[in-house]
Parts: C-alpha cells; sequence; structure tokens
C-alpha cells in the first residue's frame, strides 16, 4: 500500500470533530446549528473576523442515505465559489455529472454517526459522482504537516495494491504525482473500481491528495460503478493544480 493511500485512508478513518448525524429527517435547524458552532470554533482558533456564508449543505433528496436512513450532511466549509458540492461543482469540468457530497467512512463503514475528519482545504470532502447509472467518487484532503511522505511514490517496491502508470512531474511550488490502482476485491467494500490517485506535495511541506474513484460494490453502494473515471487523468491534473483547493 503506497504512503498516498495510507494517508487518504487515515484521513477517511480519523475521529476529530464531536459532530454527530442526527435519526431522521427534517433537522434542518439542527444542522445549522452545528454548523454555525463549527464556524465559531474555527474564527476562535484564527483570530479572523467571520462573515456570513452559504454552506451548501445536501439534505433530503439531494444528500445520500447513510444506514439505517439517516441523511449525510456536507460539509460547512466555503470556499471561493461557496461550500459543499455546489461550491466544488465550479472547480470541475462540464459533463461530470451529478455531484452530491457524502462521507465514504460512514457509506463504507456504515456507522451513520461517525465523527467527520477535520477540514483542512476549503473543499476537503468526499463528492459522490453520478451519470449514466453509476456512481464514483472524488475525495479532496490537505495534510498541513503529515508524519512521512515517500518523496518518490512510483517506486514503492513491491506493494499492495500496486502503483501502476505513475508519473512525476514538477510544477509551478512542488511536484505532482499521478498514479493508477486496479480494481480489487476486498471484505468491505465487497469489490473497489479503478482508482486514479494524485498527490501534490508542495514546497512548504503541505499534501494535497485527491482520490478520482470508479465507486465500489457492497454494504452502502451507491449503485454499479462508473464505467470511466469520474474525471480523465488530464481532467485531473488540472483539478490538482488549482489554487482553490488550498487553505
Amino acid at each position: 500500500m503506497s504512503d498516498n493511500d495510507m494517508a487518504v485512508r487515515e484521513l477517511l478513518g480519523r475521529a476529530v470533530d464531536d459532530v454527530t448525524v442526527p435519526a431522521g429527517r427534517g433537522s434542518e435547524a439542527v444542522f445549522a446549528r452545528v454548523s454555525r458552532l463549527r464556524r465559531r470554533r474555527r474564527v476562535a482558533v484564527t483570530g479572523a473576523v467571520a462573515t456570513a456564508v452559504a454552506t451548501g449543505v445536501v439534505l433530503g433528496s439531494g444528500g445520500l442515505p447513510g444506514a439505517g436512513g439517516q441523511t449525510v450532511a456536507a460539509s460547512p466549509t466555503a470556499g471561493e465559489f461557496g461550500g459543499g458540492a455546489a461550491g466544488f461543482r465550479k472547480l470541475l469540468p462540464s459533463g461530470v455529472g451529478k455531484i452530491r457530497e457524502v462521507s465514504l467512512m460512514r457509506l463504507i463503514k456504515q456507522v451513520p454517526n461517525a465523527p467527520l475528519p477535520k477540514d483542512v482545504g476549503p473543499y476537503d470532502g468526499d463528492y459522490a459522482v453520478t451519470r449514466d447509472g453509476g456512481t464514483g467518487y472524488i475525495a479532496v484532503h490537505v495534510v498541513n504537516k503529515p508524519k512521512s511522505v515517500d518523496p518518490d511514490p512510483c517506486h514503492v517496491g513491491n506493494v499492495t495494491p500496486p502503483v501502476l502508470k505513475c508519473t512525476t512531474e514538477k510544477v509551478p511550488g512542488g511536484l505532482l504525482t499521478i498514479s493508477l490502482e486496479p480494481a480489487q476485491k476486498e471484505a468491505q467494500p465487497s469489490y473497489s473500481g479503478e482508482t486514479l490517485k494524485a498527490r501534490l506535495l508542495l514546497k512548504d511541506g503541505r499534501v494535497l491528495y485527491i482520490r478520482d474513484w470508479k465507486g465500489f460494490l457492497g454494504k452502502g453502494s451507491q449503485g454499479p460503478l462508473l464505467k470511466t473515471f469520474p474525471l480523465t487523468r488530464s481532467q485531473l491534473r488540472e483539478l490538482a493544480m488549482k489554487p482553490q483547493l488550498l487553505p
């Protein structure tokens, strides 16, 4: 398993926030209160003056259900183009499909009340991409101070899953690596589709990870796998270079 994969999976499983998903639907007021509390905590840490922002929460028919029918809410973080899936969609090319913000940890692990990982970048999160009857995912995560970073992830040796079609290039600000992870059968999910992974290692030590995933089958699956990646390799590279993803 590559450092990229380990870092992304660690992020998905990290419990650093005490916000839980309330049971039942029709809980917009509760989510609004949670969003306000989380914004206040961010203001207390940074010392910045809070401003009113739209928070792109996906509820009701726009959200994806967790185990037991609970709705997975979008992150309240707002970036240059607004918060949640609506803002993230503006960073993507046309024709990608319908975008919804979800929690892969809650979907795959089937733990609807699992704490969500802390957002670092303005568009950190997991996004379901639905088109042509299938569902894939784009996951974005920024790490400010990673414990360790492989300087050359394209030459990691004999690892499982293997790192295929791996390229590393110098780009303004750092090094960009894009690799392919083949489809594989796992205990949970029962089947994982192919994944394109991008890792942008910045000169200041921060790392941007993007997972471009055809989807999965098994518990928590939202439908058949996409026949093609949510983003092509060139589109993934373009997304990784967008400064709007960085805090």
